[in-house]
C-alpha cells in the first residue's frame, strides 16, 4: 500500500519570480523615503576617559642625565676618524639625545647596537663611502631601537622633523636603519637581554654620575612602656587586737601585741575553726 503525503502548499507570490519580476515586484512597494522615519533615541552622552601614564618620574630621570658623557660615548663609536671628527660629531649627538629624551634603558640598548656595528665594519679605508654620518647613524640606531621595543614607535618622518630638525629627510633615516640591521645581521635581541643592558650602562652611566636614588628610611616609632606600680599589700583586721596582711599569696599575721595571755590559744586557734 502506497503511503499517501498531503498536497504541497501553494507557491507565493515571490517563489516563482525570476530577476525581471522581482525588479518589477520592487519597484512597484515604493521607495524606502515613503515611509515615516523612526523617532530619534534620547541623545546618549559619550564620555571618553583619557587615562594619562605618570611619566613624571621618568621625565626627571630623563631630565638629569649627562648627555654630554653619553654623547661622547656615541661619538667615540660613529666617528668615521676619532682623532679629528670626535669633538665635532659629540655637539651634534648631544643635541640629538636632549630632542629625543629618551631612557636610560633605551639608550644602553642604542650603544649595544653602535658598538656591534663599529666592530662589524671593515677597516678598509677605499670603504669609507659606505660609511654613516655620525649624527645619521645616531638618529637611526635610536629610531631602530625604539621600534624593536615598542608596539608603536613614531614613524621615521617625525625623527627627520623633530629630531633632525630637517637635516637629513625620512627616506636617508629608512636607508641607514636598513644598513645597520645587515651589518648587525639582525643581532637585535642578545643587544637587548638584561646582561647586555646592565653592561653598557655601566659604560654610560657609571655608579659617580649616575642619579643615585633618594633611600627613605623610616623609623619605627618606640614605645615607651609604663612602669606597673605594685599593689598595696591587702590586710585584713580581725577584732580589735589582731592585724593580718595579705601577702605574698600567703596570709600572714602581723606583729600586733596581745592584749591578754587568753588570746594566744584563740590567735593559734582561730584558723581551725
Amino acid at each position: 500500500m502506497l503511503d499517501t503525503f498531503p498536497c504541497s502548499p501553494a507557491l507565493s507570490a515571490c517563489d516563482s519570480l525570476d530577476d525581471q519580476d522581482l525588479d518589477a515586484l520592487l519597484a512597484g512597494l515604493g521607495s524606502l523615503s515613503h515611509f515615516a522615519t523612526p523617532p530619534l533615541k534620547d541623545g546618549v552622552t559619550v564620555e571618553i576617559d583619557e587615562v594619562l601614564e605618570d611619566e613624571s618620574e621618568d621625565d626627571d630621570d630623563v631630565d638629569s642625565l649627562d648627555y654630554r658623557r653619553i654623547a661622547l660615548h656615541f661619538a667615540d663609536q660613529t666617528s668615521n676618524n676619532p682623532s679629528t671628527h670626535l669633538h665635532n660629531d659629540a655637539p651634534l649627538i648631544e643635541d640629538i639625545l636632549h630632542r629625543a629624551q629618551r631612557p636610560p634603558e633605551l639608550l644602553a640598548i642604542s650603544f649595544n647596537i653602535l658598538r656591534l656595528y663599529t666592530s662589524h665594519q671593515s677597516p678598509n679605508p677605499t670603504r669609507n663611502q659606505n660609511v654613516l654620518p655620525a649624527d645619521l647613524l645616531t638618529v637611526a640606531t635610536l629610531a631602530l631601537t625604539l621600534s624593536y621595543i615598542h608596539d608603536h614607535p613614531p614613524k621615521t618622518s617625525w625623527w627627520a622633523r623633530e629630531i633632525c630638525c630637517a637635516r637629513w629627510t625620512a627616506s636617508e633615516i629608512d636607508h641607514a636603519i636598513l644598513h645597520v640591521l645587515l651589518t648587525v645581521d639582525w643581532a637585535l635581541h642578545k643587544l637587548s637581554t638584561p646582561q647586555a643592558i646592565e653592561r653598557a650602562m655601566a659604560v654610560l652611566f657609571p655608579a659617580s654620575h649616575f642619579p643615585a636614588a633618594e633611600i627613605v628610611v623610616e623609623q619605627e616609632p618606640v614605645e615607651v612602656k609604663a612602669t606597673k606600680l605594685a599593689p598595696a599589700p591587702l590586710k585584713i583586721a580581725i577584732g580589735s587586737s589582731l592585724c593580718a596582711t595579705w601577702a605574698e599569696g600567703q596570709l600572714t599575721p602581723a606583729d600586733t601585741p596581745l592584749e591578754s595571755p587568753l588570746d594566744v590559744p584563740r590567735a593559734y586557734f582561730l584558723p581551725l575553726l
